[in-house]
């Protein structure tokens, strides 16, 4: 083809030789070279940046480039506390990418929002930015809601000798155990967590029986799970709305 372009007098066309190159609008040489380390095998030395990652999603989406789009995919999953979770959030809103939205979103979720600067702001957005301030003050007063209000015990088992004294001692090891794993300011507990040393602890006239049913009564309860499914539809709810196809 080169050859027939220079018998035939014609111009010399683009990717004959570096005098010449064949120019790709809007695609930076970083970008390119990314494509090529991925394509020939030449992997990156150590993790990508997150200027890197953005050019590599750029340049997937620009020229429809699954295979590559799903290893940068499985990159951000596998190194994704290295970043702030704004910065992927950033990510999955500007390259319409659903795959790394929910994972990132509970991540933010846990950071605290004084933690937050007005630059982590700008990069999510004001629509997530104000649900992460409602889903947070809503976990957290739930959290209270849980710690001050134990679970009764309904039935006592065959071998409590003394239900009053085994109400007592529950509602007390709740209020001194459980509450303190919760609330705690310095270092609040997960709820597995709290509930794993919960456990540990002495129980006082809360008989065997009845311990072990209440136990079994915390770890399947609604009120323990409530805080994952209300995270989960606030995330579905915004990748909704802020992403075009969440299937990416």
């Amino acid at each position: 083809m080169f050859a027939a372009t220079e018998t035939a007098g014609l111009e010399e066309i683009d990717g004959k030789s570096d005098e010449k190159p064949i120019h790709l609008d809007d695609t930076m040489w970083e970008m390119f070279e990314l494509f090529l380390e991925h394509t020939f095998g030449r992997l990156c030395a150590g993790q990508y940046s997150i200027e890197e990652l953005s050019n590599f999603l750029h340049f997937c989406n620009m020229y429809q480039c699954s295979h590559t789009w799903k290893f940068v995919i499985s990159c951000i999953h596998s190194t994704h506390f290295h970043f702030h979770p704004t910065q992927l959030i950033n990510l999955a809103i500007q390259y319409n990418t659903g795959a790394i939205f929910p994972f990132t979103f509970k991540q933010l979720v846990d950071t605290p929002i004084t933690q937050l600067t007005a630059q982590h702001w700008e990069l999510i957005g004001n629509n997530i930015f104000t649900t992460l301030v409602y889903v947070q003050a809503a976990l957290e007063e739930h959290r209270h809601i849980v710690a001050a209000e134990e679970p009764k015990i309904l039935m006592h088992t065959s071998d409590c000798q003394d239900p009053v004294a085994c109400n007592e001692d529950w509602h007390t090891i709740w209020w001194n155990g459980m509450a303190r794993f919760l609330l705690d300011r310095r270092n609040p507990q997960p709820y597995r967590e709290a509930i794993k040393h919960f456990k540990d602890l002495q129980f006082g006239h809360v008989s065997g029986g009845c311990k072990e049913l209440m136990l079994k009564i915390i770890e399947h309860g609604a009120a323990f799970s409530h805080t994952n499914q209300f995270v989960d539809e606030a995330c579905t709810h915004l990748a909704e709305k802020l992403i075009f196809n969440t299937s990416l």
